[in-house]
């Protein structure tokens, strides 16, 4: 995807957005507007974990959006010269969108809905605008005015949709909006906007983190039951509550529509397909094309400055953050990018096919806790010795091959009580051992391969090979065929 680049000149916009924050983050938005009602939306010093990719987020999942799925307004990158000066908490690039309501008319936020029309089933009190996490619309959508209005609710849920594709971990209540005339009456469902929070283009200077958060949204879509020690790492009590309810919402959210909302999921699902085949026969479609003019360094804690400075009011603070973090500026790799970005999204997909399509019981009872949590850390930190844990974790558990074969393994215990690194595959008529050494060689080879590995020995020539390749399909270390992946999950 190539991306040009707009420039403005901050004196000569026709005006500004004159846009106020009534909702839970409050705040004043005077982003210029130029001819052809465009308005120029800065990227901020002070929102978390900002970086440049955040504008080509915005400019990505437009584009998709509107190919794919429903009409939206296209971002593009954009530079207003002279806007940082005018407003000192802002960069002065970002991007450029056309604006997504007319003159006579107003939008009216979903927060400000059903303050104003209160819903027994919403309880809108209990809302928060939080950043880097999933939000629960089951409620939203049992809501009088949605159960009255299937219409403009199968668009709502369209949207809710696309926007757990697009790992969106900021779609929150005040993010979606009617459009209304002068007289507050509620014209249309506003299209999708603000793709800034999409979870595959952040932390590019931080790979820790960002497979922290891609594996927070697997875990989201997956729904497992919450055990007591996952979040002990926060200790504010509504901070610990806001994100366990955030870990599984998002499947409530899609076992929901797909129940309530058939004709819209099964829509969905179309249109994903049609996604998915294009980015099999040609991923590099997707690709992004880094853009010279435009800034391509990352520091996803900058941030932290600008807030102790535009919000916190704290000089000095910001001079102490700005020092600590000032070495940590990476320049974002996008060859490196795009070979994730495809693979992430694709993986998500295939997650998003399985739980639509599938029957629920059997998606959440696929791992066990331990399970869920080891292929997590393998997830979070891709190493020899976080894949041994997750084979050890998984001895006895029904596998099949990439024929539909079924087996199971055990580990070999020594003399001294300790597991042997050899695998006993049990094949009902027959037993067959694995050493470790062709499961570490088909690691070593699945790392270096990005896209569908369409068969066993594609890992490489390695005995054993068609049963360590259902192991990383399995683990998520890599993808297959959709047909291969119905045979290893023994779905005729």
């Amino acid at each position: 995807m190539i991306f040009d680049v707009l420039h403005y000149n901050y004196p000569d916009r026709i005006g500004n957005l004159q846009a106020e924050a009534v909702g839970v983050v409050k705040g004043e938005k005077h982003f210029p507007i130029y001819e052809g009602n465009v308005i120029f939306k800065p990227l901020s010093k002070s929102k978390p974990f900002s970086t440049p990719l955040f504008a080509y987020a915005e400019v990505f999942w437009s584009g998709i959006i509107e190919k794919y799925f429903m009409a939206a307004p296209r971002y593009q990158l954009a530079f207003c010269h002279g806007y940082e000066a005018e407003a000192a908490k802002y960069y002065d690039y970002g991007t450029a969108v056309p604006m997504i309501y007319q003159e006579g008319e107003q939008l009216l936020n979903l927060l400000e809905f059903f303050r104003k029309y209160p819903d027994e089933k919403v309880d809108i009190d209990q809302y928060e605008n939080y950043c880097m996490m999933f939000y629960d619309y089951t409620e939203i959508l049992e809501a009088a005015y949605f159960q009255k209005h299937k219409e403009m609710a199968g668009q709502l849920v369209m949207q809710i949709l696309v926007s757990v594709l697009k790992g969106d971990q900021n779609y929150h209540y005040e993010n979606i909006a009617f459009v209304c005339d002068q007289n507050g009456e509620i014209l249309r469902l506003a299209p999708m906007i603000d793709h800034e929070f999409s979870t595959y283009f952040m932390f590019p200077d931080n790979s820790v983190q960002h497979m922290y958060w891609y594996s927070e949204l697997i875990r989201s879509i997956g729904g497992q039951e919450v055990q007591d020690y996952e979040y002990d790492y926060l200790k504010n009590p509504k901070e610990r509550q806001m994100m366990e309810k955030s870990a599984v919402c998002l499947h409530k959210n899609l076992t929901y529509m797909k129940a309530y909302f058939p004709e819209v999921t099964r829509e969905f699902l179309e249109k994903l397909d049609h996604l998915e085949r294009d980015m099999e026969e040609n991923p590099s479609a997707f690709y992004l094309q880094e853009n010279q003019e435009y800034p391509a360094i990352a520091n996803s804690y900058a941030y932290m400055a600008g807030k102790a400075r535009y919000k916190d009011h704290d000089e000095e603070q910001a001079k102490l953050l700005e020092e600590k973090y000032a070495g940590k500026v990476k320049q974002i790799d996008f060859e490196e990018l795009n070979v994730q970005l495809i693979k992430e999204i694709r993986g998500i997909i295939r997650l998003l096919k399985l739980t639509l399509s599938e029957d629920d019981q059997k998606i959440q009872q696929k791992f066990s806790d331990e399970q869920e949590l080891l292929l997590e850390k393998l997830h979070q930190n891709c190493t020899e010795e976080a894949l041994w844990s997750a084979v050890v974790a998984f001895q006895n558990y029904p596998f099949y091959t990439a024929s539909g074969l079924p087996f199971q393994y055990k580990l070999k215990i020594g003399k001294n009580g300790t597991y042997n690194k050899e695998l006993l595959i049990d094949r009902r008529e027959n037993s067959k051992t694995l050493s470790w050494s062709s499961v570490r060689m088909a690691f070593e080879n699945c790392q270096k391969i990005s896209g569908i590995v369409k068969r066993p020995k594609a890992l490489g020539d390695i005995r054993g090979i068609s049963y360590i390749y259902p192991l990383f399909w399995k683990f998520g270390l890599i993808e297959v065929p959709e047909e291969t992946a119905r045979k290893m999950s023994y779905e005729r």
